[in-house]
């Protein structure tokens, strides 16, 4: 499991992170997501102990991360940025974690090769951005990690090996129970296969909630009255959007779904219909009015 408590991070006079608490359940799949320059990889450096915060706390499986590498040994870590050794070939960089790492797994690295295909004789240098992510996947994967923390892991990467890599984490987590922390602007890709979602904006989390309940508790109602919409359906502080088509009435509703469907029920409706709704349009209802960039979220 993951744990930061009250994190504060600066960068130069910058501060990145203000305050930031966030929890990892064992076993799940968190997506974080946010606008560029919203923190989310100073978060997962700090997380890892790449960045030591000004001010919280960090603990991994239990204990603190700082400085303790028997809990390092266990976390895989996929950076955004990846910075290899430029000169050694990818059968010297597998040599390298195979005697860094104690818990490496050769089966499982011998079916990850099998998958992703890369040439050991290469040289890194001459790898494209999207056979470095494998690359270090392959790697981290490897090492029989009880974390896997992962930075845009995805970027880069064909629809095939995307759909392969999405499908490979799932497994992780259902054969190793393994904790996964994915950042990442792909939110279709993070509602395909995560468990809980959090929300990053200017060094806040905004938002942290299982999917499920995210699904469960903010509905978009079609409904009509014969004399129009009351007010107090219209002034309910559940209401996060009206839009009027005609004579129906289009409301997003978040939380409390069941106390507001009895209020409307009171003014006899001719039409009243739940519809689900996706993980996309639930954020852009709830977090539309915080100024939040939904222009670098892919949807």
């Amino acid at each position: 499991m993951i744990r930061g408590y009250n994190i504060d991070k600066y960068l130069g006079r910058d501060k990145i992170l203000n305050n930031v608490n966030i929890n990892v359940n064992k076993g799940s799949i968190y997506g974080l997501i946010g606008p560029n320059g919203a923190g989310k990889t100073t978060l997962l450096k700090t997380l890892v102990d790449i960045y030591e915060p000004e001010k919280g706390e960090v603990f991994i499986l239990g204990e603190s991360i700082k400085d303790n590498t028997k809990i390092k040994a266990k976390i895989g870590y996929v950076a955004d940025n990846l910075k290899f050794y430029p000169n050694f070939k990818l059968e010297d960089t597998v040599d390298f974690y195979r005697n860094t790492y104690p818990f490496w797994d050769e089966e499982k690295f011998i079916q990850l090769k099998n998958i992703f295909k890369l040439e050991e004789k290469k040289k890194l240098k001459s790898l494209s951005k999207g056979m470095k992510t494998q690359l270090a996947l392959m790697l981290n994967l490897s090492i029989s990690p009880k974390i896997l923390i992962l930075d845009e892991p995805t970027s880069g990467l064909d629809p095939v090996i995307k759909r392969k890599v999405l499908d490979i984490i799932i497994d992780e987590v259902a054969e190793n129970e393994t904790t996964v922390l994915i950042s990442s602007h792909h939110l279709g890709e993070l509602e395909r296969i995560c468990d809980y979602i959090g929300i990053i904006h200017e060094g806040q989390i905004l938002l942290e909630d299982s999917i499920e309940h995210l699904k469960l508790n903010v509905r978009k109602i079609q409904v009509a009255f014969k004399n129009g919409l009351p007010e107090e359906i219209k002034n309910n502080p559940d209401v996060l959007s009206i839009e009027n088509r005609g004579k129906v009435y289009e409301i997003i509703v978040n939380e409390n779904m069941d106390i507001f469907m009895e209020s409307i029920k009171k003014h006899n409706p001719i039409l009243l219909e739940t519809i689900d709704m996706s993980l996309e349009e639930i954020f852009v209802y709830k977090m539309g009015g915080v100024g939040y960039g939904f222009e670098d979220i892919i949807l």
